[in-house]
């Protein structure tokens, strides 16, 4: 076991074993597993090869983490976070801002304060509350479910599911699959979707939504 003093943010890097990273109310960070544990300045690196690494470290800490294989769970909440996986499931607890990417796997996040950016080629993708949010994956359901900045969600394959909570510019692509974009009650919403002609976008209108669907329903509601 290793602790560390004075760190603004953690790097982790494992070719397969699952990663486990708990923000709490702590001043140290507080390492278990890894081959190599190091302290470069205010940064932490850990380096594994396999086997599981668990770090414990104060909240708001920026986090950045690369696998071949294995699962990453981030409990709590962390600065950025930065999370790449060949194969296995991200999920997140809550997070200043992310960037997850992932070949195959569920990513699932409960909040993102501001910039959301996920990439996946094959996966569910969920997130609970975010900011502006950017989504691609190529094969599997995406669900945003509280957005208060805009929202881009394309997929090749699958089901989009996007809830606005401000009327905010909103772009949902899909080949194969069903699109339903919910905005508030009351918000003048300029619509353009396969089945709508696009309205001129000289009038007085809160936001823009754009969905398209090649084979399947495009649903834009308010509530």
């Amino acid at each position: 076991m290793n602790e560390f003093a004075t760190v603004t943010a953690v790097r982790i890097a494992t070719t397969s074993g699952r990663v486990r990273v708990i923000a709490e109310a702590r001043g140290t960070v507080r390492v278990s597993g890894g081959d190599q544990v190091t302290q470069d300045g205010s940064t932490v690196t850990v380096q594994a090869s396999s086997g599981s690494v668990e770090v414990r470290l104060p909240t708001g800490v920026d986090v950045m983490i690369g696998t071949t294989s294995g699962r990453i769970t981030v409990e709590g909440r962390v600065g950025s976070l930065a999370a790449v996986s060949g194969s296995g499931r991200i999920t997140a607890d809550h997070a200043g801002s992310l960037d997850a990417r992932a070949t195959s796997g569920r990513i699932e996040v409960h909040r993102v304060d501001r910039d959301c950016r996920v990439r996946t080629s094959s996966g569910r993708v969920t997130v609970a509350e975010c900011h502006d949010c950017d989504v691609s994956t190529r094969s599997g359901r995406v669900e945003l479910a509280a957005v208060t900045g805009s929202a881009r969600a394309h997929c090749t394959s699958g089901r989009i599911q996007i809830r606005m909570v401000e009327p905010q510019d909103v772009v949902a692509e899909t080949v194969s699959g069903r699109i339903s974009v919910s905005v508030p009650s009351g918000a003048r919403v300029r619509r353009t979707t396969d089945d709508a002609p696009a309205v001129p976008p000289d009038k007085d209108f809160d936001c823009t939504v754009t969905a398209r669907s090649v084979s399947g329903r495009v649903d834009v509601v308010s509530r």
